[in-house]
């Protein structure tokens, strides 16, 4: 900032008190650095508007969280036809392979709709049923009881 001149200066200031100014804005047409002109402008006394900012983050916020419920929505089909195989096995090395599978792709369909989730009451019921099915699979499959299938991590 110290080698900036006066001109330049006052020319980041003229800039940046116009309606509407942003500091990038300000800094293309000047050509002088965002860092800069921030320091110029705060010295000043000038700020800039950050309500565009914050609403092109909430726009963003919003774009993500409805990729995460596309997400989520294809997880389910995705239980459902690992569902089908784990039905469909011949063995009972298949079927534990296939509730593995389940319960995985359920335990990620939970996070990804917890992610967005206020009330933490519903992931944990949905956690305590995820365990139990776990359980309920291990017996169907012959396996030992108290044995969780897949990590275990919900």
């Amino acid at each position: 900032m110290a080698s900036l001149s006066e001109e330049q200066r006052a020319a980041v200031l003229e800039a940046a008190r116009r309606p509407g100014a942003t500091r990038n804005g300000v800094a293309r047409e000047t050509g002088v650095s965002e860092g800069s002109v921030t320091a110029i402008c705060s010295a000043a006394g000038i700020s800039f508007d950050r309500s565009l900012t914050a609403a092109a983050v909430q726009a963003r916020v919003i774009d993500l969280r409805a990729a995460r419920v596309g997400l989520a929505t294809s997880v389910l089909d995705d239980v459902q036809l690992a569902r089908q195989r784990m039905h469909g096995a011949e063995d009972n090395r298949a079927f534990l392979d296939g509730a593995k599978a389940v319960a995985a792709l359920a335990g990620t369909h939970v996070r990804l709709v917890a992610f967005d989730k206020d009330d933490s009451s519903d992931t944990e019921a949905a956690k305590s049923m995820l365990g139990k099915l776990a359980q309920a699979l291990n017996v169907a499959a012959g396996e030992d009881p108290g044995e969780v299938v897949g990590d275990g991590a919900v």
